[in-house]
């Protein structure tokens, strides 16, 4: 069957359409017929049909959308298993285009197909080389940029007097290989061939993450603290949420324990984002990791932990939460979480053992769990008419044949 283009690369491929500000939106230029054509062909998996296409459209110095046919060039290679193809065009896109936004999109495909041809040098050289930097921040609307602060000035010398040189500095012996530092960092290693990197090719922090995915198969001890580094100090929650997902694709014990490190130690977007991960983890350990985040979060972390909960069905934490948290909205979404979870027989133990202000979030949580029998005990044996009159509002919109028996009895015995 034949490989659909990689979630990542279709997710980069639109971010530069669906993200662009509407006025940049509105000056890009309308696909041609040419390109449309290409399009419906890839749609339709017409891989060689779509190449012919393409290849006519990014010869074409009259084509407006060039850089585009490139890249689409690129993925229909790969499609139909030219993959060295489709790095030569990736680096034609990159030398012809090095500004256009289908140049991001096209170095994660090339990450894609260093993984498949067992390129490690080249994904290496994506991970570790160095990022562009940052731009300046942008100044406030009418705010007047500081001039630089003068440096300090040179001695006025009078005018016969020559300042003697400065004795050049003593040449510092190299030590031996041996008794170098163990903390001095590696000679890097040389960069790929330029078959697969040019002086136009670059990397960015999304597809560092990428490529640091791609090696945790092979180099999984080093590649972990890489991540964890990013997921713990990276000053976007967005590379930082990314690097815990990767993380978490792996089934490696330190893997998963990063992900609980960084639950617990993360900044609150990240804390999140791993919480959620660590939810989907197997295992009955991860109850009890939730449980320990849960002690340690703030109520944003919390709500997320709760939720991660409901869905392993973690029926006895959730009651553990609800016995002890103190913050009333906290405790009404675990007790509604709960019943969601399946906990319908915890429930209608807090119903009559519990306080009166769990009446409605369990009501709540039964009948989110469909659970027409407690909601009918309940019914029963409620002597608050408020309380008696939404329990019986919520077996009407159960509708189930044992709810409308019994809304039927109730009403006769009226």
């Amino acid at each position: 069957m034949k490989d659909r283009i990689p979630a990542v690369v279709f997710a980069l491929a639109l971010a530069g359409a669906a993200l662009m500000p509407p006025s940049v939106a509105a000056a890009e230029p309308q696909s041609s017929p040419r390109m449309e054509k290409a399009k419906n062909y890839i749609a339709e998996e017409q891989w060689s049909r779509a190449i012919d296409v393409l290849r006519a459209a990014s010869a074409d110095p009259k084509e407006r959308s060039r850089d585009e046919a490139l890249f689409w060039l690129a993925h229909s290679l790969h499609q139909a298993r030219d993959l060295s193809g489709a790095v030569e065009i990736i680096a034609q896109l990159e030398r012809n285009f090095p500004a256009s936004r289908w140049v991001k999109p096209a170095r994660s495909l090339r990450v894609e197909l260093a993984q498949k041809l067992r390129r490690d040098d080249v994904l290496w050289w994506t991970a570790t080389s160095p990022l562009p930097p940052p731009p300046p921040p942008t100044p406030a609307p009418g705010a007047v940029p500081a001039p630089p602060a003068p440096g300090p000035r040179p001695p006025v010398l009078p005018h016969a007097v020559t300042p003697p040189a400065p004795p050049p500095p003593p040449t510092p012996p190299v030590p031996p290989r041996a008794s170098r530092p163990r903390d001095v960092p590696p000679i890097p290693p040389p960069p790929p061939p330029s078959a697969w990197v040019s002086e136009f090719s670059g990397s960015d922090r999304d597809l560092r993450i990428q490529a640091l995915g791609s090696l945790m198969r092979t180099d999984a001890p080093r590649v972990i603290p890489m991540l964890r580094e990013i997921a713990l100090e990276s000053g976007s929650p967005r590379e930082a949420s990314r690097a815990v997902f990767v993380l978490a694709q792996s089934g490696r014990p330190d893997a998963h324990s990063t992900v609980l490190e960084v639950a617990k130690r993360g900044a609150e977007l990240v804390s999140v984002a791993a919480v959620r991960e660590l939810g989907r983890f197997g295992g009955p350990k991860v109850s009890d990791d939730l449980l320990q985040v849960y002690g340690t979060g703030n109520p944003r972390v919390k709500y997320q932990v709760v939720s991660s909960l409901g869905e392993r069905a973690a029926t006895g934490a959730l009651l553990q939460i609800v016995q002890t948290e103190s913050d009333r909205g906290l405790c009404d979404t675990a007790i509604v979480t709960l019943g969601q979870a399946g906990g319908r027989a915890q429930l209608q133990r807090l119903y009559t053992r519990g306080r009166a202000e769990w009446k409605r979030p369990i009501i709540t949580g039964l009948f989110n769990a469909r659970a027409e029998d407690e909601l009918i005990q309940i019914a029963d044996r409620e002597i608050d008419d408020e309380i008696r009159r939404e329990v019986l509002a919520r077996l009407r919109l159960l509708g189930t044949p044992k709810a409308k028996a019994y809304l039927q009895k109730v009403q006769v015995s009226r």
